[in-house]
């Protein structure tokens, strides 16, 4: 994230369309906790930001420690 311009009480940020869709899903999954999210929500929206698609299955390993 790079802040551009902040003055009036606004800021101006840029960051990778990846970094905003994460920024995204985690505004709409925690809106009851977070105050005022509304406008930062609806702005990335209407950038076209997306949710991040979610995989269809998340694989799991586990790899035990080295003996040495």
């Amino acid at each position: 994230m790079h802040l551009e311009k902040a003055e009036n009480g606004e800021l101006v940020i840029t960051m990778p369309e990846a970094e905003a869709a994460d920024a995204l899903a985690t505004l709409k999954k925690r809106a009851d906790e977070l105050d005022e999210c509304e406008d930062l929500t609806e702005a990335l929206e209407n950038a076209g930001i997306q949710l991040p698609e979610q995989p269809d299955h998340i694989r799991h390993e586990y790899m035990p420690p080295a003996d040495h």
